[in-house]
């Protein structure tokens, strides 16, 4: 009983074991149907995406490439097809480097191939290849090693860019910079050019010519510091380094020293240099040489100061007539006391003073009258504008007094000063008072006589000198035109024309501006100066 109950026992695991063993088999052939099943489907996304790749590569914009282990090429996209104009059939299996690429560049090309075939990738190398027609495209390449299922290389895969059009623009832009060098350097205008910092970048056969200073001579040294005169360094770095700072300026004047250390006088136009970011780099500057303009205007300048000493003769002779006489009084008082034999020494001592003072007061007006009628080739000043009121007026008060013309001098107090020549800015102030003189004693006395000279605060920079005269007024018709040579309202012969344009060229040479206009009873002109530092 016992034993068939063993037998029953193992009967019933054996029968487990079978049905065990059954469900693991089932089990793994489920599994093994799952797998194949994965497999497929692996299989069939594998070459769905090698066709998606196939025809991404086909169908990209940017021309692709590719070659074998033997250099023959394997891969050639719808882009390359059309750059080049050789179909896929033109060229697969031909060798790339032999077939495609331009004599110039098939060693650098096939080195850089081989070394891909090597494994090592390069970026953006230039891969100029003929097309079907000869003629030439280039294309800037990224290329890539192709390898099998076991990491052996099996090729080389490129990505392009056609940069046909680019070359072409840079080639263009090269040559148009070729001609902008060349133009500016055989310009009949003298062209300077400084960096950010001041140094002289730029300086063509003009510049050469003008200074005797070569290329050699000047590029990289500070242009201010070593070739601009003393009397115009402060205000040209003024200038060049607003222009440094992006402002422009038109036409201010730019004194250079020579190489035999004399000047040569520019006026220039400076432009501001920047790189491709916008950045400021320097300043160029273009030139026109007047250095003779210069010459003819202060010959224009003298001939005027020596007609005005010509109208003020009449006046400077009075002034002097009356230290003459009296000098000849006190001469003759002195005579007198000594044929009545009443002359004391103290009587002699202030005579001999009173002498002694209408000499020196004579002797002033006639030293006035030659620095006034002498070339001024001395440099800038600083000047105190009462003082060149007071001389103006040393030399014609006596002409306007007899005239019966009132002057108010509302300038005389502390002023500040302003840089230029005494003797021009002389000139200027008399060529104004001249002409309101003339225009007053021309209105026939239909108002009150008078040339009021008044300083208006402008700011701490600027000083403005205003002259406001009754006498009736410029003409309507010629006041826009009242500073051109040769404009006077006044007789065929009675004046030159000169005298406003004289002063507005003095005025401008200072910085300053000189302008007209018409008031109630005359004309007022209006001075303005920088003040100086």
């Amino acid at each position: 009983m016992g034993r068939r109950k063993k037998i029953e026992g193992d009967l019933r695991q054996s029968q487990e074991d079978l049905s065990r063993r059954t469900d693991q088999r089932d089990r793994a052939a489920a599994g093994l149907k799952k797998f194949e099943f994965d497999l497929r489907q692996s299989q069939v996304e594998q070459a769905r995406i090698a066709d998606d790749l196939t025809t991404l590569i086909d169908t990209a914009n940017a021309p692709i490439f590719g070659i074998d282990a033997e250099g023959n090429v394997n891969e050639w996209n719808q882009t390359a097809e059309s750059i080049t104009g050789f179909s896929k059939e033109d060229v697969m299996g031909h060798d790339l480097v032999s077939e495609f690429i331009t004599d110039d560049y098939k060693h650098s090309v096939k080195k850089i191939l081989d070394e891909a075939l090597q494994g090592k990738q390069t970026s953006n190398y230039e891969f100029p290849l003929y097309t079907k027609t000869g003629h030439r495209v280039d294309v800037l390449l990224n290329s890539t090693t192709r390898r099998d299922a076991a990491g052996k290389v099996i090729g080389v895969v490129g990505v392009g860019q056609n940069i046909t059009e680019l070359n072409q623009a840079r080639v263009e832009q090269a040559r148009i910079a070729d001609d902008l060098t060349t133009l500016i350097d055989t310009a009949n205008a003298p062209i300077f050019g400084i960096d950010a910092e001041g140094n002289v970048n730029e300086w063509n056969q003009t510049a050469e010519s003008i200074t005797g200073f070569s290329k050699e001579d000047v590029m990289g040294h500070d242009l201010v510091s070593e070739f601009i005169t003393d009397d115009y360094k402060h205000s040209v770095k003024k200038i060049l380094d607003e222009a440094l700072q992006g402002k422009q300026t038109s036409n201010y004047e730019f004194p250079l020293y020579t190489k035999t250390g004399h000047r040569v006088d520019v006026l220039l136009n400076s432009t501001t240099r920047r790189d491709a970011a916008g950045k400021v780099i320097g300043v160029v500057g273009v030139g026109q040489n007047i250095t003779e303009l210069k010459n003819v205007q202060a010959q224009v300048i003298q001939a005027s100061k020596l007609a005005s000493l010509g109208e003020m003769a009449t006046s400077v002779a009075h002034e002097l007539n009356q230290p003459l006489n009296t000098i000849r009084m006190a001469a003759s008082n002195i005579d007198d006391m000594i044929e009545l034999n009443k002359l004391t020494s103290g009587y002699l001592t202030n005579k001999l003073q009173r002498i002694d003072e209408q000499i020196e007061r004579a002797s002033g007006i006639v030293n006035h009258m030659r620095m006034f009628g002498r070339k001024a080739n001395e440099k800038p000043v600083r000047l105190d504008p009462r003082n060149v009121i007071k001389g103006a007026l040393n030399l014609l008060g006596e002409r306007l007094r007899l005239a019966n013309i009132e002057v108010i001098d509302g300038c005389d107090y502390e002023s500040p000063f302003i840089l230029g020549h005494q003797i021009q800015l002389e000139q200027v102030f008399i060529n104004i008072l001249n002409n309101a003189r003339d225009s007053i004693l021309e209105n026939g006395g239909n108002t009150k006589s008078k040339i009021t000279i008044e300083r208006i605060p402008v700011d701490d920079d600027q000083l403005k000198i205003v002259f406001t005269d009754t006498g009736g007024g410029i003409p309507v018709k010629l006041l826009p035109f009242i500073f051109n040579p040769f404009v006077t309202s006044k007789e065929m012969g009675k004046g030159t024309g000169l005298g406003l344009s004289v002063s507005y060229g003095i005025i401008r040479d200072m910085n300053g501006t000189i302008s007209a206009e018409n008031v109630e009873d005359g004309a007022r002109i209006i001075i303005t100066f920088p003040t100086a530092a």
